[in-house]
């Protein structure tokens, strides 16, 4: 018998082994097909801010699928981080399917990230920071104060013991909440945990406004209970802002410029965490949502190199990593693949597919032979990827080097706003040869420059401030990414590929055969590459 750890919250997943003894991720979102979806029952308050499908079709359905599965499971540890909510709301679904099981609620939001941080790492001591929009409860399983920022002391054979706790400056929320005010940023958007990436990407275009760091400070170091409605924060914001604060009431340029200095001032209220324990510790652990910020992940990174020190980001640092977090406090020999995720959920049915739309065999240079005609091709493979980022299973490839890639890929397959940057892939060995202060970069988690020489021949990936989202790959992490860069390097070629995750705007990353040629069909993609079959386009009779 085995246990099933599940997180019930936004970004919901559940950790299991499978009969075959693998540990298997799974994130609930890409079976609803719900961004961010919770699996336990919505709470009447969240509905404005997180849209999720809680009826109790998909809910009992995710969890006949693990049943069918997983090892037979004796315990469910349920971690639930809602204010006024409980176990008892789901435990009647958890009933019907798994019958009288025990069920044991738990409370340790950020030991959770941290687990699954320094469990992933492999290093045998390490300092752990966890940063993110709040998280309730203690290592003991407590409910608790909600926090935001938590450091650990983490090494082997021995429990992560909290060093620091903090309920202010909550800069998950504060980051993202501003993305309310950007009129490009939020739009008719409403679910707030998409804002924190777009503002990633759109300061680029912005500059810093020194009269609104102060202001900006301030706000970022605010506790959370006083950011919502018309507080004190706010008030002083808007006054450091120089308008009232009201939906979409930044647009254009001054969108840009509150974007720059917002993710100035989240890099330095956010350094200054990192700083004191640089002389303490050789080997850091960055997780929380908050360590989806690749611009700050970057800096930190240098930071740290500088002093001889080493820094890990796991694949999953948002809470779709807490029940791995979870998993890992119970078996920390584990090993937990980046490629756990759902397999191809209608597998059975791709010969049926094959036949019917007359796809074929394609080996890799003919993948090569048509992103460099300029095509634009979805991959499907294998299990699905671990966390937020498509790394090579669930991935759209093309060529960076045709100029208006990046616009086509918005405009016409992504549907999704034009400042969004693209991310490149190169192999590990050839990073330093297109980008400058490159660090081994498996899950996409920092930003190096793109060098100036491959500036407008990577200029679908090279966002506006010159910098890039890289993803490097060795041969053992994703040998089909690896043997295209491979192909176009013998072809003389610049061996540097874009990678975007197989999905439309409001869509997670999808995970069946059925959606994969529906995107086909429905956008400007080109070809589908599944388990090695290439399918074109329907074209209309």
């Amino acid at each position: 018998m085995s246990s099933l750890f599940l997180h019930a919250d936004h970004d919901a997943t559940a950790t299991f082994k499978d009969k075959e003894g693998n540990v298997k991720v799974l994130e609930y979102e890409r079976f609803c097909k719900v961004r961010y979806a919770f699996w336990r029952k919505s709470i009447e308050w969240e509905a404005p801010y997180h849209p999720s499908r809680a009826d109790d079709k998909f809910r009992k359905e995710f969890l006949l699928y693990i049943k069918s599965i997983a090892e037979p499971i004796d315990t469910i540890y349920y971690h639930c981080n809602a204010r006024d909510t409980h176990i008892d709301h789901d435990y009647p679904l958890i009933k019907e399917v798994f019958g009288e099981i025990n069920v044991s609620l738990q409370k340790n939001h950020h030991g959770y990230h941290a687990s699954c941080g320094y469990y992933a790492s492999g290093f045998e001591k390490a300092l752990v920071v966890s940063v993110d929009g709040g998280g309730s409860g203690d290592s003991e399983g407590k409910e608790g104060e909600e926090t935001y920022t938590n450091v650990y002391h983490a090494e082997s054979g021995s429990l992560i013991t909290k060093l620091y706790s903090s309920d202010l400056s909550n800069l998950g929320c504060s980051y993202g909440i501003l993305g309310c005010y950007m009129s490009e940023v939020s739009g008719d958007d409403i679910i707030h945990l998409a804002y924190a990436g777009k503002i990633m990407g759109l300061c680029a275009y912005g500059n810093v406004r020194s009269e609104w760091v102060h202001g900006l400070r301030c706000w970022f170091k605010a506790n959370m209970n006083e950011i919502w409605g018309d507080n004190p924060p706010k008030v002083a914001l808007s006054h450091s802002l120089g308008r009232e604060l009201t939906p979409n009431c930044f647009s254009g340029q001054d969108s840009y410029d509150l974007a720059a200095t917002a993710q100035f001032v989240f890099e330095e209220v956010l350094m200054d965490v990192f700083v004191p324990y640089i002389g303490l510790y050789d080997n850091f652990v960055f997780t929380g949502g908050c360590a989806l910020n690749v611009l700050f992940n970057q800096k930190l990174k240098k930071v740290l190199a500088e002093h001889g020190k080493n820094l890990y980001i796991p694949a999953n640092p948002n809470d779709c990593g807490l029940s791995t977090g979870m998993y890992y406090l119970g078996s920390p020999e584990d090993n937990i693949e980046t490629y756990s995720g759902f397999d191809i959920l209608d597998r059975e049915e791709l010969p049926n597919y094959v036949s019917k739309r007359n796809a074929r065999k394609v080996e890799i240079s003919d993948i090569v032979d048509l992103i460099k005609q300029g095509k634009i091709i979805g991959m499907v493979e294998g299990c699905s990827e671990v966390g937020p980022r498509a790394l090579g299973n669930r991935s759209i490839i093309c060529d960076p080097s045709f100029k208006d890639m990046k616009d086509i890929l918005n405009a016409k397959v992504k549907y999704r706003e034009w400042y969004r940057p693209f991310a490149p892939v190169c192999r590990y060995e050839d990073m330093h040869d297109y980008f400058d202060n490159a660090f081994e970069s498996e899950y996409m988690s920092y930003a190096p420059t793109v060098k100036e020489e491959y500036r407008e021949k990577l200029s679908s990936v090279c966002h506006a401030d010159n910098t890039a989202r890289l993803q490097t790959v060795r041969e053992e992490q994703h040998s089909t990414f690896y043997n295209i860069l491979s192909e176009l390097r013998s072809r003389d070629e610049v061996a540097v590929i874009l990678n975007t995750s197989f999905n439309i705007k409001g869509m997670p990353i999808l995970t069946t055969i059925e959606d994969a040629l529906y995107c086909l069909d429905s956008t400007e993609m080109d070809y589908v590459v599944i388990e090695g079959w290439l399918f074109e386009r329907k074209t209309e009779k």
